[in-house]
């Protein structure tokens, strides 16, 4: 059955993103080695993103302290419930993200406490422990760029960008494929960058030929 793709995209910055560009190429080598693929987009940047403030945190708890949902909680939170449902309607999710401030992007971090929800996307068993339900049908692919490089080479810098994520997916449910990490991506002659660029998309386009 051919798989039914959310991209999530991470980058506000377009056609000059590397990790959307990334994600495309990916796409592109997926929907040749699987025909029929359907592939959806959710830009954080771009698209209407469900809020999430005063009104939806207090709704969050509500059930939990026992505590009934007000009229307006009540409206708030069937957003969250929605989007919560539509993600489970994939049995692929593709995000692509640049390292912002050792981190994720914070419309992606917006986006994450949205789905992010006890009881709707994960539980807690006997033991304490959090089980996923959200994603426990589904794959998940990781696409990350970052300016600077995170392999041992300056063990002062902290990576929270691919940890995070890794843990956040994985709480949830996913199956989580080899994470794509693209690093350092700061080069200064432009013929580097270009380099890195190609190099880096054709990378993606194979991963993508060989997702299952």
């Amino acid at each position: 059955m051919p798989p039914h793709v959310l991209w999530v995209e991470g980058s506000p910055k377009g056609d000059r993103s590397l990790s959307s560009a990334c994600a495309l190429a990916y796409l592109d080598g997926l929907c040749q080695a699987h025909t029929g693929a359907e592939v959806e987009h959710l830009s954080v940047w771009d698209d209407d993103l469900v809020p999430f403030g005063r009104t939806e945190a207090r709704a969050k708890f509500a059930p939990i302290f026992g505590e009934t949902l007000t009229e307006d909680q009540a409206a708030a939170w069937q957003l969250v419930e929605a989007e919560i449902a539509r993600l489970k309607c994939f049995d692929r999710l593709l995000v692509s993200s640049p390292m912002w401030n050792w981190s994720v992007p914070y419309a992606l971090k917006h986006w994450l406490d949205v789905i992010v929800q006890p009881l709707l996307s994960f539980t807690i068993d006997e033991r304490g422990r959090h089980v996923g339900v959200l994603g426990t049908d589904s794959r998940l692919q990781l696409l990350l760029t970052r300016s600077s490089a995170y392999d041992g080479r300056h063990p002062e810098m902290t990576d929270h960008q691919r940890p995070y994520l890794e843990y956040v997916f994985g709480l949830l449910g996913y199956t989580l494929d080899a994470t794509f990490v693209v690093e350092p991506t700061t080069r200064w002659p432009p013929e580097e960058r270009e380099r890195l660029w190609q190099s880096a998309t054709a990378d993606a386009r194979r991963l993508g030929r060989r997702a299952a």
